[in-house]
């Protein structure tokens, strides 16, 4: 955004989830590691009509092709996006000013279907030390010669 590369990813703080059956979404992420150059939070929260949507077949493991996805470009999506302070008293990040306030579009892609989430979810990423640290160290790809 203007320039700017921010990344909300479970090695460089938190990331927070509520889905429900179909209808509403929200993701939630926290950018709080202090090697970050920006400490921010994001959100992106998209809804639907019950009848938006088309359902498709997707690959099971014992009944071959079945209905049970749900996909749609039509959800309602907005995004906002805070700068974080830290708050000594209350030892917490605290949104601070908005940095993107509630950017709207009414075309966001959105999916439900599979198992486990038959139901609605919440859930909070939980990447514990060392695997944050060892995410982030570099990589490379080579290809092997024969």
């Amino acid at each position: 955004y203007n320039g700017k590369f921010y990344e909300a990813v479970p090695w460089t703080g938190s990331m927070e989830w509520d889905v429900s059956e179909w209808g509403y979404w929200k993701l939630t992420g926290r950018c709080t590691d202090p090697k970050s150059n920006r400490i921010f939070e994001a959100q992106v929260t998209a809804a639907c009509t019950p009848d938006a949507g088309v359902v498709l077949r997707a690959p099971t493991k014992d009944d071959g092709m079945v209905y049970f996805c749900k996909d749609s470009f039509l959800a309602d999506t907005t995004l906002s996006m805070w700068e974080l302070k830290y708050n000594a008293a209350t030892k917490e990040y605290e949104r601070a000013d908005a940095i993107i306030d509630n950017a709207k579009s009414p075309q966001g892609a959105v999916e439900i279907g599979g198992g486990p989430w038959w139901d609605r979810w919440t859930e909070t990423s939980k990447m514990r030390q060392p695997m944050k640290a060892l995410v982030r160290l570099p990589y490379r790809f080579t290809r092997s010669q024969k």
